[in-house]
């Protein structure tokens, strides 16, 4: 059976401090041979006892969503951590001395600085971790269909794949070319397999086939996949059937398909299983609006660990927060100061100790009493409706078609709507930037474009090479994954 939404937080905070048999392996296949032989045995017990029921398929997935909230991944770095400071969200020279020194490596995109290194390679490394353990549950989960209830076996087969691709596109997006730049040479694998057998590197193309043909297997298993009022709640928050369209959507306007992107980000948009925020609506417990999320983790650690860094400290050699953005540039660069914005007007940034702060994942305004509505306050959204009327109006045939997709987003966020004169490429920048501050895609939206300047970076020019993160020594000598 599905968990319920309550059930499946439940089983998440049970979860998230246990270490599940699969993620023990997945830890083993990065340790030496012999350790993982003489462990082997007991392990491989665990996981015929884990993947002998659906409740223990279905706990293995959540294992494999609370590995992708770790710190070094999209629990910190790769959403309001390492990503938003390469995409210059922040005023990395105003913060604190302590900030700027570990933190303007980040920003000047030196790779080679051994604090940054030493962060990179823990998103190598943790990602390959979620990845295995999503292998681990499709290893196991053919030979077990008999115990599936329904169409549970499609649903949890379809989303570890979709989530597969997931994981691999992201790490795509940081270790290899932008598809623009696309060449002949492969720089990372996509592995199928879980175990001790490295998987061969492959090229761009080669990683992004195998993704989509896992989408399109994924998009199949999962074609019952409801979200509304018949479907399950919990699959709201899971990589679901309109979350794995909506990954397409994304995959192919990275490949400038767009005639496929504007189709599959059309499929989500006409589905109406999650509906855009309206202005008049926005309540103060939902700061990452998540009624808009297609796909979403859940973390009660988020808060705690953007609130240590995002507030102004009285401990460090100034008062100023870790990821601070000064006002002006807020105001003016980011949001272009348009009060009527619901992503810039309070409860969304507040003023303390003389900072203006973004309170996008933060409440320390508010109780935490437990309630269905403080569950909000711990979304990690990592997909959200709103990309596809992005994707749709940069995609769509006819420019009065375009304006209009992005004017709906644009008039739900409180603003006039852009006139027809306006440049399309222009605002959808802007909007890039707003709707994706702090969130870690706005480095991937520069680099898909392969765009000669971040905004506001201290780095002049980029070229290809600017946007392509180097591997983990450890990797190109032995491919310890």
């Amino acid at each position: 059976m599905v968990l319920s939404i309550k059930k499946y937080f439940s089983k998440m905070k049970l979860l998230k401090n246990r270490c599940l048999p699969v993620f023990l392996l997945a830890v083993m296949a990065l340790s030496s041979c012999k350790k993982w032989l003489d462990v082997q045995p007991k392990t491989d017990l665990k996981q015929e006892e884990l993947f002998s029921t659906e409740q223990g398929f279905n706990e293995a997935m959540i294992g494999a969503y609370v590995s992708m909230t770790k710190e070094a991944t999209y629990g910190r770095e790769l959403t309001f951590g390492m990503m938003s400071v390469m995409a210059s969200d922040y005023s990395v020279g105003s913060s604190s001395e302590q900030a700027a020194r570990l933190l303007k490596p980040v920003e000047n995109l030196d790779y080679e600085t051994e604090q940054f290194r030493s962060m990179i390679d823990r998103v190598w490394l943790q990602q390959f971790n979620s990845i295995a353990q999503v292998n681990a549950i499709l290893e196991h989960i053919d030979a077990k269909k008999a115990v599936f209830s329904g169409n549970k076996y499609g649903l949890i087969k379809g989303e570890a794949l979709a989530l597969r691709a997931y994981l691999h596109f992201d790490l795509l997006r940081l270790f290899a070319p932008a598809y623009l730049a696309r060449d002949n040479q492969k720089y990372m694998p996509y592995v199928t397999n879980y175990g001790r057998t490295v998987s061969p590197f492959s090229t761009v193309e080669e990683i992004l086939s195998k993704a989509l043909a896992d989408l399109d297997q994924a998009e199949g298993l999962m074609a019952g996949d409801l979200l509304g009022v018949k479907g399950a709640a919990d699959r709201k928050v899971r990589m679901n059937l309109y979350a794995a369209k909506g990954l397409k959507a994304r995959i192919y306007l990275y490949m400038g398909n767009k005639l496929q992107a504007f189709a599959k980000a059309k499929e989500v948009i006409d589905a109406k299983q999650v509906f855009l925020m309206q202005a008049g609506t926005v309540i103060n417990t939902d700061r990452s609006f998540h009624t808009e999320h297609l796909f979403s983790l859940y973390s009660e650690l988020f808060e705690a660990r953007a609130l240590s860094v995002l507030e102004p400290k009285t401990n460090l050699t100034t008062s100023a927060p870790y990821y601070f953005t000064q006002e002006t540039k807020l105001r003016g660069n980011i949001f272009g100061d348009q009060p009527t914005d619901i992503r810039f007007k309070a409860p969304m940034m507040q003023q303390i100790k003389g900072f203006l702060i973004s309170h996008k994942f933060l409440y320390p305004d508010l109780a935490d009493e437990g309630t269905t509505l403080n569950l909000q306050r711990n979304y990690i959204p990592l997909m959200r409706l709103t990309e596809m009327y992005y994707i749709a109006a940069e995609s769509a045939a006819d420019p009065v078609t375009a304006l209009s997709y992005l004017n709906t987003v644009v008039g739900n966020r409180g603003l006039l709507p852009i006139p027809a004169s306006a440049d399309l490429q222009t605002e959808l920048r802007k909007e890039y930037r707003k709707e994706f501050f702090m969130e870690g895609q706005l480095f991937f939206y520069y680099k898909r474009i392969n765009a000669n300047h971040i905004e506001d970076s201290p780095v002049a020019q980029m070229s290809a090479k600017s946007y392509v993160l180097p591997l983990p020594e450890n990797e190109k000598i032995y491919g310890a994954r």
